[in-house]
């Protein structure tokens, strides 16, 4: 299968994948500008831009373009492996363009109850595409999961692998138990996603974190999950939480802490009143 074909097939899957294309070479190179490799949101790849280290990192940012949404220019040289505090092999200077393409990014809802049809829309408003996770049968929810690209019904949230989730996904926690909470958190804790939350009290998450302390996580580790979940906007309805949920996985998705535009303006727009 050429490179082409095997993009038309992600297209068609609606899967996450990335290009790189090397766009300029300085000296002798393994491979000339205008050379393509395919990334897949796994890391696997198709075709190649030369090996070794260099195409590791393309690897790398390539994962990252594709949980940004962004494209990156960026040279890869001696220089940058080492600043990398890897060895340099046998690297040469090449310029490579990496575009991220296919699928918006994936939000896994672990658990279809209020909370889940409420961020649901605002969350396909925002470009994400949406499947829904429960252990219970969804057919008598109506229409409030109609948005849902795709809806699947499990045994035990200890294993969501028939998901298939890619790394930089998505997850927000919000099953019907305290119990479960922990089961899909603890599933989704080794998956690489660019973002978990989950829904709750200091008083949940406590016992939670601990058993998740004595299967060996980190309290670094424990520090990346977003919960209590979603931007402090002051709103306590389930509307006004989903609202702060969603503006706070699309401040992860750019970069950003979520504080007021108006903020970091404010010293060019008023140099002589801001201290």
């Amino acid at each position: 299968m050429s490179l082409y074909e095997s993009i038309l097939k992600l297209d068609k899957e609606g899967k996450t994948y990335a290009l790189a294309t090397i766009v300029n070479t300085v000296g002798c190179t393994p491979r000339s500008a205008g050379t393509k490799m395919l990334i897949h949101s796994d890391g696997s790849i198709e075709g190649t831009v030369g090996g070794g280290l260099a195409e590791k990192l393309v690897i790398d940012d390539a994962l990252d373009c594709m949980r940004s949404g962004n494209t990156l220019l960026k040279r890869y040289s001696p220089q940058v492996i080492k600043e990398k505090d890897l060895e340099p092999d046998c690297v040469k200077t090449m310029d490579v363009f990496i575009e991220p393409a296919g699928s918006s990014s994936r939000l896994y809802l672990l658990g279809a109850g209020h909370v889940a049809q409420a961020v649901l829309p605002l969350a396909k408003q925002a470009g994400f595409s949406v499947t829904v996770i429960d252990t219970r049968d969804t057919s008598g929810f109506g229409d409030a999961l109609a948005e849902a690209d795709e809806i699947i019904k499990i045994d035990s949230f200890t294993d969501i692998s028939a998901a298939h989730p890619s790394q930089g996904s998505y997850f927000i926690v919000c099953t019907s138990s305290h119990a479960t909470d922990g089961e899909a958190l603890g599933a989704v804790m080794d998956l690489h996603a660019a973002y978990i939350g989950m829904l709750g009290a200091k008083h949940k998450f406590v016992p939670i974190f601990n058993q998740l302390r004595e299967k060996g996580y980190t309290d670094e580790q424990l520090m990346e999950i977003y919960a209590p979940i979603g931007l402090d906007i002051g709103g306590e309805s389930l509307n006004e939480i989903a609202i702060g949920v969603v503006a706070e996985m699309m401040a992860v998705k750019y970069g950003r802490k979520g504080g007021f535009a108006r903020d970091k303006k404010r010293r060019d727009m008023f140099p002589e009143s801001v201290q």
